[in-house]
């Protein structure tokens, strides 16, 4: 049974988003994200790569997968095998750098494409659950499908 755990750094400070990942014992980090920069230079791609090395956790980045250009069909696709082959040998998490998965709407929204594009598609090709870890620690698992998306 495969899982897949998701994340967004949003404005942690390093030492709390190392707390996330370690609560839910997470082994690998998948970055999704089209361009693996931010404002938070600790989550810059060569960076956060380094500091996960360093505290025994597993860095990828996926940048077919991303959601700031659309993906290529074929890329996405080989995006998302990258995904289910790491997370069927690994505790895997998918990042991005939305911090809440959903909006704060009356009726709910994806927040990101971890939510609104790329779970989904997991779970058609055999995620069986999905986790998305919230800022304050929590987690909640939903129907990504039933929730209304940009992506």
């Amino acid at each position: 049974m495969t899982t897949v755990y998701t994340i967004g750094h949003g404005r942690h400070a390093w030492r709390d988003f190392l707390a996330l990942l370690q609560k839910y014992e997470i082994a690998f980090l998948c970055d999704v994200r089209s361009v693996a920069r931010s404002r938070w230079v600790q989550f810059n791609g060569k960076v956060l790569e380094a500091k996960l090395h360093e505290n025994g956790i597993g860095y990828e980045w996926l940048p077919e997968t991303g959601g700031k250009f659309k993906p290529v069909p074929e890329d996405l696709n080989r995006g998302i095998e990258r995904i289910l082959e790491i997370a069927a040998e690994a505790r895997t998490v998918i990042m991005c750098s939305e911090s809440k998965p959903l909006t704060t709407h009356k009726q709910a929204r994806a927040n990101c494409h971890r939510v609104g594009m790329l779970a989904p598609i997991l779970r058609s090709k055999g995620a069986k659950r999905i986790i998305h870890i919230l800022p304050d620690g929590g987690a909640i698992e939903f129907d990504e499908a039933a929730v209304s998306s940009v992506w």
